[in-house]
């Protein structure tokens, strides 16, 4: 199974075969306190093979850190199978495509790791980076 894309987005959502993303492809989050509970989504389209259809797959998004350790819970866990539609080429690899709303909780400034595993292999990742940001003074 070949991984197309992993998006952070500030909203994403799949509507039929079609992928709809605002705010997409950032890679920096900025807060002026930490810990931060920062919204967002996350669009994720794999292409599943033909030998691969028919099956259940296992699926995981989960959040780390940059040495590699989990940040609280899995963003995304749960199980798909994509089938062949009536004719459909032999051979045919379909799309499968998963956008969710999250909460990254982020305890620190850093960089962080959105990763994907199927069925227990990590497939794909997409880093970013949380910045403190400073505080401004306002001259009145």
């Amino acid at each position: 199974m070949d991984t197309d894309f992993l998006i952070l987005a500030d909203g994403a959502q799949v509507a039929g075969d079609k992928l709809y993303v605002l705010g997409g492809g950032w890679s920096v989050i900025w807060s002026r306190e930490f810990p931060v509970s920062h919204p967002t989504s996350v669009a994720l389209g794999m292409m599943v093979d033909w030998q691969e259809t028919n099956q259940k797959h296992s699926i995981q998004v989960a959040l780390l850190t940059q040495d590699g350790q989990p940040v609280g819970e899995p963003l995304i866990t749960g199980e798909f199978d994509v089938g062949r539609p009536p004719g459909i080429p032999a051979g045919t690899a379909q799309r499968f495509m998963i956008a969710a709303s999250v909460r990254f909780e982020l305890p620190e400034p850093g960089t962080y790791q959105v990763v994907v595993r199927l069925d227990g292999t990590d497939i794909k990742s997409a880093s970013f980076t949380a910045v403190k940001a400073a505080q401004l003074a306002v001259a009145g």
